[in-house]
């Protein structure tokens, strides 16, 4: 269990302020996933305006979801964790009894799904204490992102790069059991081509987004709907941008990235241009961004897993959870 020291008190009172008329509320969707209602222009996603503050140890911290009731869960190469408060700072337990190198996280009917590079997929139940086992074997060498569908599926980033295999580039769904979240029913390739090497995935209604090596461009951020008859339709540019990306999140009509190779977390509007960003290698190689969520942390204050470099879990380069919050 690792712990940090962290600040408390009005910060916590100026939640609500940064939430639309749902304030404090989940977006209402089916699939949860915690997603709050955060206005992006009240964010501070910039070095002049914020400043990054490690909480936790995290080794090679890849991804972070929060529950609609706001708890906070973030993967790593060995396991997944639970942050809680602990007193002033934070305390981070792991979710899993072994050991394996955990990547995309998603929640759907209050269960916690993970993808591992076992090629398997874990869950557990979001109780008091959630425990971690494998429930699906995905036959994917590279499972990475992972979303929740509109209609309670789960869909399945394969790649960017596998250990021990050739590149597979493609999204993968999963049907749930209706009657048991912990058995898979149906596994079927969604997507099988116009990605190179797909990363992150996330949802906003029914548009699916992977973040991808681009053609042309370093970074792309892909859109792809999700039709009616639950097909994929047709694979458009959103974002194109000078970085290796890695995992993103929705915010009200824009995206929170990061940008892996450059070591930065950025703003991207609902045009698809980069709004804001902080400056290059202020993060050491992120993986994912956040924006928070109460009662942990307030809307205005983004959580970032710093991966750090590949392989490598002890180093202090990476391998940690921050916060970036506005200056004072």
């Amino acid at each position: 269990m690792n712990t940090t020291k962290g600040k408390t008190g009005i910060r916590r009172l100026a939640a609500c302020g940064f939430l639309f008329a749902a304030a404090c509320s989940s977006q209402g969707d089916p699939a949860g996933g915690g997603e709050a209602p955060v206005d992006p222009a009240a964010l501070c996603v910039a070095s002049d305006c914020g400043e990054k503050i490690p909480l936790l140890t995290i080794a090679d911290a890849e991804n972070l979801r929060f529950s609609d009731g706001g708890r906070l869960f973030v993967s790593g190469g060995s396991n997944v964790y639970e942050v809680t408060r602990d007193g002033d700072g934070y305390a981070a337990t792991p979710l899993y009894a072994g050991s394996c190198n955990f990547t995309g996280l998603a929640i759907v009917r209050d269960t916690l799904y993970a993808n591992c590079f076992d090629g398997r997929l874990y869950a557990a139940p979001l109780d008091a204490h959630p425990a971690l086992q494998p429930i699906h074997d995905l036959g994917l060498h590279a499972p990475n992102g992972l979303a929740e569908g509109p209609d309670g599926e789960l869909y399945v980033a394969n790649g960017p790069l596998a250990t021990d295999a050739l590149p597979d580039p493609k999204i993968v769904r999963l049907r749930l059991d209706p009657a048991d979240p912990l058995k898979v029913s149906e596994q079927s390739d969604w997507l099988a081509s116009g990605l190179i090497a797909p990363n992150g995935l996330q949802r906003r209604d029914r548009t699916l987004y992977v973040s991808d090596l681009g053609v042309g461009s370093l970074g792309v951020i892909r859109a792809i709907a999700i039709a009616a008859d639950g097909s994929a339709g047709a694979v458009t540019p959103f974002a194109r941008f000078g970085a290796v990306p890695d995992d993103f999140s929705v915010v009200g009509d824009a995206l929170l990235a990061a940008f892996y190779s450059s070591g930065q977390i950025a703003l991207i509007g609902a045009d698809g241009t980069v709004q804001s960003k902080t400056a290059p290698f202020g993060f050491s190689f992120p993986s994912q961004v956040r924006a928070g969520r109460a009662p942990l942390f307030t809307p205005d204050e983004l959580l970032v897993t710093e991966k750090g470099i590949l392989g490598d879990t002890t180093s202090p380069i990476g391998n940690r959870l921050s916060v970036f919050r506005r200056k004072p």
